[in-house]
């Protein structure tokens, strides 16, 4: 199976002149962009540059002042970010079930997240007891279960150990191939210039 070829490939989303301030921050000013079936998109930039803002913006849990976004049509994206957005009292699997009904999958299916994240062992734990790292796998098998269009992460590696971190780049290579478009902001250069498409660098909420 292999990447969609560069001439065939459908643009998922474009986005132009966005903008997002907090008061009169503008952390987003005058970003334009799209993402493509099959791409990786690397966004780079210090703390505060903007990549979460663009990331919650493209999620559209946050409104743009200005600008605009378009979507394919019947396109679907999923978020992984700094924050859960799952039932944090609940365990691992119950909130895994609930996400799976939502896409009509299976307890196998279930099953094959929790296995290639190594959190079976954890599918009784409630979130809330969960370490960093643990709560990264548990967002990602929830990403892994969901199959959208558009996959946007938000620093995906933080709190991974060396084996976490092999299983995400194999994960995001997969997707791509599936056709899903995946953006993600990283700190890490060299990592995201080997594993992306694309990259660009955010600077007080400009593209460079």
């Amino acid at each position: 199976m292999k990447k969609p070829d560069a001439a065939t490939k459908e643009r998922l989303v474009s986005y132009q002149n966005l903008g997002r301030r907090y008061g009169s921050y503008w952390a987003l000013d005058g970003v334009d962009g799209e993402l493509c079936a099959g791409e990786i998109v690397a966004l780079l930039g210090e703390n505060g540059s903007g990549k979460s803002t663009l990331l919650l913006t493209l999620a559209q849990i946050l409104k743009p002042h200005r600008g605009n976004i378009s979507f394919a049509a019947g396109v679907e994206s999923h978020l992984i970010g700094h924050h859960p957005m799952a039932y944090v009292q609940l365990s691992i699997e119950r909130n895994l079930v609930l996400i799976s009904k939502l896409h009509k999958k299976t307890r196998q299916d279930i099953a094959a997240a929790l296995d290639y994240w190594n959190i079976a062992a954890l599918a009784t734990k409630p979130l809330n007891t969960l370490s960093r790292g643990q709560m990264q796998r548990f967002l990602l098998a929830r990403a892994a279960l969901a199959r959208p269009q558009i996959l946007l992460l938000d620093e995906p590696f933080t709190g991974l150990d060396t084996r976490s971190e092999q299983l995400l780049v194999h994960f995001i290579r997969h997707e791509s191939v599936r056709g899903a478009a995946i953006i993600l902001s990283e700190h890490d250069a060299s990592r995201a210039r080997r594993l992306a498409d694309r990259h660009y660098i955010l600077d007080k909420g400009k593209l460079r």
